[in-house]
């Protein structure tokens, strides 16, 4: 087993380690895997020699020391969070609406979207079949349960 293997071996442990603690929390199949090759890797160096062993043994003890400690440090993973607000909302008494009632969509409905009513209210619609695109006039086609469903005016 070569240097390149042993190192090779060692960072892919790191790296599945860290994906079974960051992406994949609790399957543990994931994580003794990467345990494996981390081993694998550092039995491989006492082959090149004691002092090799050793040395890499070490260093594999500081990253995954390093790595633990910024991994679990407070705001360590905010760049990755999402800060955006979902803002939107779903019909909430559709039973306020008629079949017939004309719209224009202000989104298109692929085949969800957002129309304007004549009154100026803006709801979530469904489209009835294919696409319809935005600035479209439209009415309502059924309404089932919350949801309305819209056709494009003929």
């Amino acid at each position: 087993m070569t240097l390149t293997t042993v190192l090779l071996l060692i960072v892919i442990g790191l790296l599945i380690v860290l994906a079974e603690i960051f992406f994949v929390p609790g399957s543990t199949i994931v994580g003794v895997i990467g345990i494996v090759l981390i081993l694998v890797g550092i039995v491989g160096a006492f082959y090149l020699g004691r002092n090799t062993g050793f040395l890499v043994f070490g260093i594999t003890l500081a990253l995954v020391a390093i790595l633990g400690y910024f991994g679990f440090k407070t705001n360590t993973w905010q760049r990755f969070a999402v800060k955006s607000a979902i803002d939107g909302k779903a019909t909430e008494d559709a039973r306020r609406f008629q079949i017939g009632q004309s719209a224009i969509t202000l989104t298109r409905c692929a085949p969800i979207g957002k129309a304007r009513f004549e009154d100026g209210t803006i709801e979530e619609v469904y489209s009835s079949g294919d696409m319809i695109p935005e600035n479209t006039p439209i009415h309502i086609h059924r309404i089932i349960d919350q949801k309305i469903i819209v056709k494009p005016q003929s």
